[in-house]
């Protein structure tokens, strides 16, 4: 039964899982549909896979089956590794579901009902990466010459870079042709130039399709590693999987000890359902803010070594620590004439 004041939603959720036991995708995928369910119990959800990850939905990994409503099988070229499988069908879904589609990674977990999703009009639709244009984002001078390189743009005057995680894609010609197009320039990316990236071929079919995408509202796919704006309204908050150092220590949901510990047991513990219950809340104390100036820091070799360095107490970061000691000292006796 819907909760009281819950719409009936048309669009239909779908997910892509690629995944062997020797990963941790499907459990992700188990809590993101978990809290998906508490907030919408009668959607539509359809999960996109191949026939190796399929045929691995048996014991234990049979749980996530109860949240879904259908399993779809998609050919995939059985010579693709598995991250070129599920860009294969990240960048082909429109066409093997009729209807409009929310689209959500593996790694989000649903905070509230979704059904207003129905009333956004767009074509297709997706928030800011890292919630910021180009001009802003620590990386935004990688991207821009990433598009040079793999697809000889010049987009010093773009200033939209769309984050594929969360993606509303309608069921019309301008959707399909910004699929088609997506698809083409991703194989262009990961096999003519060795770089299987999907954002960058978004972005460049998005400027051949005429800036089709539009910009949906950042609660829709609330990046919390790299902005807290849009936590306290968030709908969708987005986990992301990669490698930043220390992310564990922020939230739960960061740390893969949750997920292995899913996979041993094959259930959410009272725990976990406490924090997907309430995920805006499953943040550590103390956690601190940062500025874009300092992560920027922490991104750079200096300031990724030394981070590492500390959290081992290793030589090299005691031999910093002692210079910068040592300074200090000679700053304080230069202020006060004892030199």
């Amino acid at each position: 039964m819907r909760k009281e004041g819950e719409r009936s939603m048309v669009t239909k959720i779908v997910y892509i899982l690629i995944s062997t036991e020797r990963d941790t995708y499907l459990e992700q995928l188990w809590y993101s549909l978990y809290s998906l369910r508490l907030h919408n119990k009668e959607a539509n959800v359809v999960l996109l896979t191949d026939k190796a990850t399929e045929e691995t939905l048996v014991g234990l990994r049979a749980g996530i089956k109860e949240y879904l409503t259908a399993i779809q099988v998609v050919d995939v070229p059985e010579s693709y590794t598995p991250k070129e499988r599920s860009r294969f069908i990240k960048t082909t879904f429109r066409k093997h579901i009729d209807g409009p589609i929310l689209f959500l990674d593996t790694d989000t977990i649903i905070a509230e009902d979704l059904s207003t999703v129905d009333l956004i009009e767009s074509d297709v639709a997706c928030v800011l990466d890292y919630h910021a244009q180009l001009d802003r984002l620590i990386e935004g001078k990688v991207i821009r010459k990433r598009m040079n390189d793999i697809f000889g743009l010049n987009v010093q005057h773009e200033n939209s870079y769309f984050n594929s995680g969360v993606m509303l894609v309608k069921d019309t010609p301008i959707a399909h042709r910004l699929f088609d197009e997506w698809h083409k320039n991703w194989k262009i990316a990961a096999f003519d130039k060795g770089q299987c990236y999907d954002q960058p071929a978004l972005m460049a079919s998005d400027l051949a399709c005429g800036h089709v995408i539009k910009e949906l509202p950042g609660i829709w796919n609330c990046q919390v590693l790299t902005s807290i704006q849009y936590l306290h309204r968030a709908k969708v908050i987005h986990f992301f999987n990669n490698t930043w150092e220390g992310k564990s220590e922020w939230s739960p949901f960061f740390d893969d000890e949750i997920y292995l510990q899913l996979k041993r047991s094959g259930k959410i513990s009272a725990q976990i359902k406490e924090y997907l219950s309430d995920p805006k809340s499953a943040f550590s104390s103390p956690t601190y803010f940062t500025s874009k100036a300092r992560n920027e820091f922490m991104l750079t070799l200096v300031g990724a070594t030394l981070y590492s360095g500390y959290k081992q107490n290793g030589f090299f970061y005691r031999m910093v620590n002692m210079l910068c000691v040592c300074r200090y000292a000679i700053i304080r006796m230069l202020r006060h004439g004892k030199i």
